[in-house]
């Protein structure tokens, strides 16, 4: 989980005997609310907000830059392991040392013994770690907002404005908190090796 209930109970106005609740079903339930929260705001921005191991077999699109292999999830903290089919492509496999790691793609060394990266289809295959390490301000607040609405719906007697993270919002209607929650990550990109959004 990329935030911890200690991250989001700073934010609330209410603990858990507002609900009537022991420490420990408090804490249960905001481990559900931020991990349902998390799976929207993570759908809004199309990455994963916290690490995650994945392996691939890609090539590199003709287009790009020999020495450039872009990672189709980003962005990238770690890489594994990369080996190279080389009955299928021409050309020597690579060591760790062939490589840097970029957030948004793998670099060939000058030095490398390859001096591109295969375009033979699905020709590498990467074993990588991606997402962030903390969880990002806009991205944070968005979970933090929607956890906030779904607390307030089962107990919002007298609470009508209130701030997260040192800004002002009052309790709205479900739908003008998911727009409000959507505006938090509008301007959120994940790093991409095109530039902008994908």
């Amino acid at each position: 989980m990329p935030l911890e209930p200690s991250d989001v109970e700073s934010e609330l106005p209410f603990d858990a005997k507002a609900f009537g609740w022991s420490e420990e079903k408090f804490k249960s339930e905001l481990e559900t609310y931020i991990a349902a929260a998390t799976e929207t705001v993570e759908k809004w921005i199309n990455t994963t907000l916290e690490p995650e191991t994945v392996t691939r077999d890609l090539s590199r699109p003709s287009h790009v830059d020999g020495h450039d292999l872009p990672m189709p999830s980003r962005p990238v903290q770690d890489v594994v392991s990369v080996t190279i089919d080389t009955d299928r492509a021409m050309g020597r496999d690579v060591d760790e040392d062939d490589y840097w790691v970029e957030e948004t793609h793998l670099e060939l060394k000058p030095g490398a013994d390859r001096k591109s990266w295969p375009t033979d289809r699905r020709s590498i295959t990467v074993e990588w770690e991606y997402g962030y390490e903390e969880v990002p301000e806009s991205p944070k607040k968005a979970i933090i907002r929607l956890v906030r609405a779904r607390l307030r719906a089962i107990n919002a007697e007298g609470i009508s404005s209130d701030t997260i993270m040192g800004d002002s919002i009052s309790y709205d209607p479900e739908d003008e908190v998911v727009l409000a929650a959507r505006k938090d990550v509008a301007g959120f990109e994940a790093p991409s090796y095109y530039g902008g959004v994908e």
